[in-house]
């Protein structure tokens, strides 16, 4: 049988899930958690920004439809108020360590590229240019 590596396999292959577990033992993350794990939720923003969801009931619902599919990935049924709990509790220096992981392996992937950022970064939301389109021809 042939495999195909879809989207979200691919970007999970990017991102070191020791490295990951390390940075939640760090901040303490998983502490007062039972199965919802801050890994499980970083597979789940993934395939949220993917699939195009920005609500927790479009979420959870289209996890629920394709809920067989997500052994692989060491997800199960996840429910609207576990995700908005983790959302709210797991702390933001996850992420923000999982970035500067990232930014260094990118930095030793083009030694003779200088990666600065003398300006403040900042990310913007695709979805203003769709509510303006009509209002900029």
């Amino acid at each position: 049988m042939k495999q195909v590596t879809t989207m979200l396999g691919e970007l999970l292959k990017i991102f070191p899930r020791y490295e990951f577990e390390k940075l939640e033992k760090q901040h303490q993350s998983n502490h007062y958690t039972k199965y919802f794990t801050g890994w499980q939720q970083l597979i789940t923003l993934f395939y949220a920004q993917i699939v195009g969801h920005d609500s927790l009931r479009g979420i959870q619902t289209s996890l629920g439809v394709h809920a067989q599919k997500w052994y692989h990935l060491g997800l199960e049924d996840i429910k609207r108020s576990t995700l908005s709990d983790a959302m709210k509790n797991r702390p933001h220096q996850i992420y923000e360590g999982l970035f500067y992981k990232l930014l260094e392996k990118c930095r030793s992937v083009t030694p003779d590229h200088k990666f600065r950022f003398k300006n403040p970064l900042f990310s913007m939301d695709a979805t203003v240019i769709d509510l303006c389109l009509s209002v900029f021809p």
